[in-house]
Order: structure tokens, then C-alpha cells, then sequence
């Protein structure tokens, strides 16, 4: 299964790891998908991947929320919520 994982943080990380572990493609949603510890967890995550909110939304089937509360609407909005369209979430 694809799953995009919303939010770059040490929960996203675990999450995403965990996904990939048991054979699912995984990309990470973030604002910034370069920053040094978003690249840093793509290059010692074998599988993994990372895009922006709006691409890694796109990617996923499942899409799992791993931000603050306070971030939860940004994001929505960031990651496009015709990307939510049918799937889980």
C-alpha cells in the first residue's frame, strides 16, 4: 500500500518506518522537503521517500496525520484537499 505520512517530526519518522518494515511504500509530507532532517531520515530509511504535504497526499492511499493539533488545518490546506478525495485517512 502507498501511505503518505503528513509531518516530518520524530512520530512521522517511527510511523513511517514502521510502514516501510512491513513492505508498504512510504512518503514523507513535509513543508520542506530538503531540510537536513528530512533528508537525513530519507538516506538511512531504505525505501523511503519525502515530497511536499501536496505531493506525498497525492502518492498516498493512506494518508496519516503526524503534526500538532494546532498544524492539522495548514496542513490540510498545504497538502490540497481534493488529494484526500476516496482515500483514508
Amino acid at each position: 500500500m502507498k501511505v503518505a505520512i503528513l509531518g516530518s517530526g520524530d512520530v512521522g519518522q517511527t510511523l513511517g518506518a514502521g510502514f516501510l518494515k512491513h513492505g508498504h511504500q512510504v512518503m514523507m509530507g513535509t513543508r520542506d522537503p530538503k531540510k537536513e532532517e528530512v533528508a537525513k531520515w530519507v538516506k538511512e530509511t531504505p525505501g523511503a521517500t519525502a515530497g511536499t504535504f501536496a505531493e506525498a497526499a497525492s502518492f498516498g492511499e493512506l494518508i496519516v496525520l503526524a503534526v500538532l493539533g494546532k498544524a492539522v488545518e495548514s496542513v490540510v490546506q498545504l497538502a490540497g484537499p481534493v488529494n484526500f478525495k476516496g482515500k483514508t485517512l
